[in-house]
């Protein structure tokens, strides 16, 4: 086709809008009823969708975690990587996701004058065990007990504040994710946190995570394929067809498609810089992992409502943001204004969140290794294996 053969864009939209005026006028009634029909199909799918959902609040469960005495940094990270790896497990087939979704786990940290309080919320679709099992294969020695939701401290105090917490950059991005064998527990700033607040203030942390399958996944995927050939990491269909619909044109009038200078071996493309070469090999690090979905929340409560409160809960929120300003590397984690924080916390939904892998997730969520000043007597002690030692225990 020459240049002069291509239909100028109004003649285009000219033909079809009158191909949708001719549609119309001889099939009227059947345009109608597939409407209606269109219509009916999502509503009872929207209805019965939130119906399920209601169901996996119904029916969840709710249990306390208490760490094995002597626990280190290495051991409760290495910990967190094998939870969040077993639990992968619990995605459902895509016949289930279509109509009901995905269920999600929250991991929450309670925090109290010198103490802190790890809870994980459980849906109902989950079955009784799952998860209780996976924390005692990660953690030897924690302590579960199932709990029930008492009154909320955010609810009773007089000045709610809180976050959500979501990365800066492109989700392919990686974050800093501690080192077990140089770094300290990123969980220290909210054991900190806990020695500083006053009687009657309290502090909750929201991890909610589902496994990342299906689309989300698929797109993902694509994305880092698109870094991997030098191509922008972010796309959508209508740019996707003006680029298709350029790159024509100017195979067209020029005869040949634009190339980019880039370094290729069998059709890859090699950045030519260290820092952008480093940066392509943790992005494909990150891919090879399990991913999951996570969305980030906090809230600080204090007592009392007037000027002095407002100041001393923001300063609180400021102290919990410390704990996610530590992964600052590739990417970083940016706060933003949560409306309602008692309310959002309380519900534990998860509509959308970041794709992190189960490295970055295990260095978020695990169970805190606790200090003498800070225990509370809410650690377990666990006698040493015999073949440590050397003989049975009586």
């Amino acid at each position: 086709m020459t240049p002069q053969q291509i239909p100028p864009l109004p003649d285009v939209a000219r033909h079809v809008a009158q191909w949708c005026q001719q549609v119309w006028e001889q099939h009227t009634t059947l345009v109608l009823v597939a409407a209606q029909l269109a219509v009916f199909v999502a509503f009872g799918w929207l209805r019965a969708r939130q119906l399920i959902r209601d169901s996996w609040h119904a029916h969840a469960r709710l249990v306390e975690v208490l760490a094995p005495a002597a626990l280190d940094f290495p051991t409760t990270l290495a910990g967190g990587r094998r939870v969040w790896t077993d639990l992968m497990g619990i995605a459902h087939p895509w016949r289930r996701r279509l109509l009901g979704g995905q269920p999600h786990l929250v991991l929450e940290y309670w925090l109290a004058p010198n103490e802190i309080i790890v809870r994980v919320w459980i849906p109902g679709p989950v079955p009784p065990g799952r998860v209780e099992n996976a924390i005692r294969a990660a953690w030897p020695g924690a302590l579960i007990t199932h709990t029930t939701e008492g009154p909320s401290t955010l609810d009773a105090a007089g000045t709610v504040t809180g976050g959500t917490v979501r990365p800066e950059r492109a989700e392919h991005l990686p974050l800093r994710v501690p080192d077990a064998r140089t770094d300290t527990d990123p969980l220290r700033s909210l054991e900190s946190l806990a020695t500083a607040l006053r009687p009657g203030e309290s502090v909750v942390v929201q991890v909610l995570a589902r496994p990342a399958v299906g689309r989300r996944l698929r797109r993902y995927r694509a994305t880092v394929r698109r870094v991997h050939t030098g191509r922008s990491a972010r796309t959508s269909i209508i740019t996707s067809l003006i680029a298709g619909l350029v790159r024509e044109m100017l195979d067209l009038v020029i005869g040949s498609r634009p190339h980019h200078a880039t370094t290729s071996t069998e059709g890859r493309w090699r950045p030519t810089d260290p820092q952008q070469a480093e940066e392509l090999r943790e992005v494909r690090a990150k891919a090879t992992l399990p991913l999951w979905e996570v969305a980030l929340r906090y809230a600080a409560a204090v007592p009392g409502s007037g000027r002095e409160s407002r100041d001393r809960a923001r300063g609180v929120a400021d102290g919990v943001f410390a704990l996610f300003a530590l992964f600052a590397g590739r990417n970083a984690l940016a706060r933003h204004r949560l409306r309602h924080p008692a309310t959002v916390v309380a519900g534990r939904s998860l509509r959308r969140g970041a794709l992190l892998s189960v490295a970055e997730l295990a260095a978020l969520a695990h169970l805190p290794t606790r200090t003498t000043e800070l225990s509370g007597n809410r650690t377990r002690p666990v006698p040493a294996p015999h073949q440590v030692t050397g003989h049975p225990h009586h």
